[in-house]
């Protein structure tokens, strides 16, 4: 395993962003990988502990070799990046489907297509995840949401969304998730999760949707990791 930590000069958002960017032991320019982008990097690094389990699970034979880039984000500019209503939310995409995905593919041996490329995020993770995948499906052909914190007017912009391009979207959702305390009030996220599970079942959309006994915290997230990692790579 190798972490390697860059700065980005984002032109879109108008500041330098770090990247950590994983590659697997074997790693060699020969060969090209799909890309695994995560939002909250910091956190899947320190509290999902996804870089020792990247190792282990490819050590184990259960998983190929990927590359993943963790983005980390400042807490306070979180929801302005994550929540489509923050005012950093569309230059925020732009930066992850432009300038991202672009210096990763030209400094690093990648799969050039979009079904190489998934986005991770858990809670409002999920949701910049997600709305990033769906408004750039060709740079983007895969996203796992942990307990994405949706709501009915999230999920009335999904309903909306064209979906011209396949997409294959893993949702998972704790079944204790019911009064979720948010920045947009308490939230039963369990009830938004199985409403938009019925919006992406009308989408030309590939979608896998698992629960887990549990509530909105990293312990559950961290545990499900490997199911979520081998359901989509395996």
């Amino acid at each position: 395993m190798a972490l390697e930590e860059i700065i980005l000069e984002s032109r879109h958002l108008g500041t330098p962003e770090k990247l950590i960017v994983y590659t697997p032991q074997r790693y060699s320019p020969l060969y090209s990988y799909p890309v695994l982008y995560v939002q909250d990097g910091e956190d899947y690094l320190a509290m999902g502990r996804m870089a020792s389990l990247l190792d282990q699970l490819n050590g184990d034979k259960e998983l190929p070799d990927i590359i993943a880039v963790f983005l980390p984000v400042e807490k306070s500019r979180r929801n302005d990046r994550y929540h489509p209503d923050g005012k950093e939310h569309m230059a925020y995409r732009r930066f992850l489907a432009e300038e991202v995905v672009s210096y990763v593919d030209t400094h690093y041996s990648t799969h050039p297509l979009g079904n190489a490329r998934t986005l991770l995020g858990e809670s409002l993770g999920g949701v910049v995840s997600l709305f990033t995948a769906l408004n750039y499906p060709h740079t983007f052909g895969q996203v796992a949401c942990q307990s994405i914190a949706m709501d009915a007017k999230l999920n009335r912009l999904v309903a909306d969304a064209d979906f011209s391009v396949p997409q294959t979207i893993y949702l998972e959702i704790g079944t204790e998730e019911t009064a979720v305390s948010t920045g947009r009030g308490t939230l039963n996220l369990l009830a938004a999760n199985e409403e938009l599970r019925e919006i992406l079942g009308t989408k030309k959309a590939t979608l896998i949707y698992e629960t887990f006994e549990g509530d909105h915290t990293w312990g559950h997230w961290q545990r499900n990791l490997p199911r979520m990692l081998k359901t989509l790579y395996g």
